[in-house]
């Protein structure tokens, strides 16, 4: 039975070998990277590479998904064309071609797209509240460091502040940003 099944797939591989190989190359490499994507997820892949795009001038679109999409469907689609709708080999290797070419192209444009909806999310930066009313969320002591909560772009933030003033600030005053300290910390005054 089984070798029945084996000369029954070598007679239908040897008519149209090249379809056939792109066919279960591409889906191979789908299969892989499916599970690759699937069950490895340490933190070495990330969203905005393109899918490890080859970027060299006009190849910038190209990617080991799109050659991958380009290979089962230009071996898939020329098989159907033989065996289901008996087109000519030329016709079916044109409408292959077709086929693979817009798959890259398609492959391209939702890898651009997907890039585009990247996003560094809400970066805050001291230097954006400078000058905004805040609270003291924990109690600011006297040359020491505390907490305050800002609101910035309809978003609540907790971050240490020092005070110039020479008395402990305590919780639930008002103050405002006048500077920053370093990267973490504001500096602020009574208000």
């Amino acid at each position: 039975m089984s070798e029945l099944l084996f000369n029954k797939f070598n007679d239908l591989v040897s008519q149209n070998p090249i379809f056939w190989f792109c066919a279960l190359v591409g889906s191979g490499m789908f299969l892989i990277q499916f599970a690759l994507n699937l069950f490895v997820a340490d933190g070495h892949h990330h969203a905005d590479d393109g899918g490890n795009e080859i970027d060299s001038g006009k190849l910038k679109w190209l990617s080991k998904q799109a050659i991958t999409g380009f290979l089962m469907m230009f071996g898939w689609t020329g098989l159907a064309c033989i065996k289901e709708f008996e087109l000519s080999r030329t016709l079916s290797i044109t409408i292959s071609l077709a086929a693979g070419i817009i798959t890259t192209f398609i492959t391209g444009a939702l890898f651009s797209g997907a890039k585009k909806l990247g996003s560094s999310g809400n970066v805050f930066k001291i230097e954006d509240v400078i000058g905004k009313e805040a609270t003291v969320y924990q109690r600011i002591p006297k040359n020491g460091i505390g907490k305050i909560s800002v609101s910035f772009h309809n978003l609540s933030y907790e971050i240490d502040a020092i005070s110039l003033s020479n008395k402990e600030l305590s919780s639930f005053t008002k103050v405002q940003v006048i500077k920053k300290s370093d990267n973490g910390t504001a500096v602020v005054v009574p208000k």
